[in-house]
């Protein structure tokens, strides 16, 4: 996995008031295997495990034992105290000690050594200082040295690492992964990015703080925050009994500028709404910059539901399935698919692949052959279907953004190249885009994200295993595409996923992905965007002739895994989230279905 591009120094500041976690920086557990994305129920709070109050060194410790204490000093709580842990430390190394990241281990080995103890940890992870995940730990990063050296007559460690180092159970009971919402570009879509933040009496303030550091580095110019730069990056959130957060924001020189317009201050409470809703102890909040208090018209005090027209799963987007039923495109419920009234709901198009708009406007359909794709209205406007590609190889399911971008992947035997739709003055074409770690690969499969910020594919590494990339797409003010950042690979080295039947959303930031056990047994599992993984997962058992799966990041819609029809047994949609006898019969003449996008 890329290793991403490290944080400014002022951001890692923010971790050295209280150390990582009291500013937001830490870790959750991240998803479990649910193929829908698991939110909390009930107060985080009140359900954290008994406080851990670990040992001072004692008289005499021997280097190992000093090492082996320091690390139960790490895991003190409640949040993360390192009082204790700074006692194991010469008084140099504990006055100027500033974790700036976590090492999540399953276990240590045994320390060895004396004037430089070597400690090994075991399928270790790592995050930055801002919260995000860095994947799996190299080797050299999985261990640790810890130089000694004698004070006071006792050994003491005189260079503590760079990162906090905890248990991987420690860590699943205690934290939490959230997201951090910036807007895109046009202004017009928030973008979740995944950070992991404690639970607790802390959680607001670890969310709030963790907005305050803003968009990484190499998204910064793609990203934009409307909190004012010059904040102090550390703050207490309290929440009253009723519901009501105060976010009282200062900045050093108590000055900072308030948002000038009512945009700009409608787009600061947004950010701000949907990362707060995440704390289910919290109705509303009102927020406060240097004392002045941030109003928009008539509200000072503002809902966490509030800028539901920033969704990133686009708000008002159609709900409905679409799919083919011999070759015609169908749209409706699961019981009720008919032809729509456009031209690919009429005989003379013989499609393999179609994909509605979101908001099932415009349809793109891949021909039979595999080397053709057309664009047309999905209902009856008069106008043609337009060939938007011609003459390629094997072209997947396409996709679309919340611009109406189409996205499109040729699978040609020499590697895919990625396609969109660029729309300017001059018109509207499919260009290729290089998206290094996807261009020249053997893509199976492919997803864009909604805010048009992720290309996520699947890649064939083998016969035996695939892996899943994903790629961030940079885009200017006027919704212009300027790049692609190479792929990470999100695939776990010390999990593979084996083969990979199908993907599909299951929220803004997490996947469902299908993947076969035997010729009539499959599992779908959730993959969070980034990478977040290392514990146990609980995969859902489907069988039958399973083909794909039609999911959808809008919240509390249900996702299916399809059968097709086959040896007499009729289609059907599985509802992944119910019981396993939950599935709803559908026309076997259908031989597949998605959710717009």
């Amino acid at each position: 996995m890329r290793r991403r591009t490290p944080v400014p120094t002022a951001a890692v500041a923010v971790v050295a008031a209280a150390c990582l976690v009291l500013t937001g920086c830490g870790v959750a557990m991240p998803h479990s295997g649910q193929v829908h994305e698991t939110t909390l129920v009930g107060s985080d709070r009140d359900e954290l495990p008994p406080n851990i109050d670990p040992p001072r060194p004692k008289k005499g410790a021997s280097p190992e034992e000093i090492v082996a204490g320091f690390l139960d000093a790490m895991t003190a709580t409640p949040a993360v105290r390192l009082a204790v842990a700074r006692e194991y430390l010469t008084k140099e190394a504990s006055s100027s000690w500033q974790p700036t990241g976590m090492l999540i281990y399953r276990e240590p080995l045994s320390p060895r050594g004396s004037s430089t103890v070597e400690q090994r940890f075991i399928d270790a992870y790592r995050i930055d200082a801002r919260g995000a995940w860095l994947g799996p730990a190299t080797e050299a990063e999985s261990t640790v040295e810890f130089p000694m050296s004698h004070e006071s007559g006792e050994y003491r460690i005189s260079q503590p690492p760079s990162n906090l180092l905890v248990p991987q159970t420690w860590f699943a009971a205690r934290f939490r992964q959230v997201s951090l919402y910036f807007f895109d570009p046009t202004g017009k879509m928030l973008i979740p990015e995944p950070v992991f933040v404690p639970r607790g009496p802390q959680f607001a303030s670890a969310l709030v703080n963790a907005l305050l550091v803003g968009p990484s580095q190499e998204l910064g110019g793609t990203e934009k925050s409307y909190l004012p730069s010059d904040l102090r990056s550390v703050v207490s959130v309290p929440v009253s009994a009723d519901g009501v957060a105060e976010v009282d924001l200062t900045s050093d020189t108590a000055d900072a500028a308030l948002p000038t317009t009512t945009e700009q201050a409608e787009m600061l409470v947004s950010q701000l709404a949907w990362t707060l809703r995440q704390d289910p102890t919290i109705a509303k909040f009102r927020v406060s910059i240097d004392n002045r208090t941030l109003q928009l018209p008539g509200e000072t005090e503002f809902s966490v539901e509030h800028g539901h027209q920033y969704a990133p799963y686009v708000g008002g987007s159609s709900t409905q399935l679409f799919g083919l039923r011999d070759g015609l495109m169908v749209g409706g419920s699961p019981q009720n698919l008919a032809p729509v009234a456009g031209p690919f709901g009429q005989p003379g198009y013989d499609l393999r692949e179609v994909t509605a708009d979101l908001l099932a406007q415009q349809a793109a359909g891949v021909s039979s052959g595999g080397d053709e794709l057309w664009l047309a209205p999905v209902k009856d406007s008069g106008d043609p279907p337009r060939r938007l590609l011609a003459g390629q190889e094997d072209l997947l399911r396409p996709g679309w953004d919340f611009s109406g971008r189409l996205w499109e992947v040729d699978r040609r035997s020499t590697g895919a190249v990625v396609y969109y739709l660029r729309v300017d003055r001059r018109g509207s074409e499919m260009v290729p885009l290089d998206v290094p770690g996807i261009s020249g690969r053997d893509v199976k499969h492919f997803l864009i994200s909604r805010d048009g910020s992720r290309l996520i594919a699947v890649i064939r590494d083998s016969a035996e295993q695939d892996s899943i990339v994903v790629g961030r797409i940079l885009t200017t003010g006027d919704g212009q595409v300027v790049q692609a950042l190479a792929a990470d690979n999100i695939t776990d080295p010390l999990n593979p996923e084996g083969q990979i039947r199908d993907i599909t959303w299951s929220s803004p930031t997490s996947l469902s992905v299908l993947r076969p056990v035997s010729r009539q047994l499959f599992q779908v599992f959730s993959a969070s965007v980034d990478g977040a993984s290392g514990f146990d997962a609980f995969p859902v058992p489907v069988d039958g002739n399973v083909v794909g799966l039609a999911g959808t990041p809008v919240p509390n819609e249900r996702i299916f895994a399809f059968q097709a029809a086959h040896d007499g047994e009729p289609a059907a949609l599985v509802d992944l989230a119910g019981p396993r006898s939950n599935s709803i019969e559908v026309d076997s003449r259908v031989t597949s279905l998605s959710y717009a996008g």
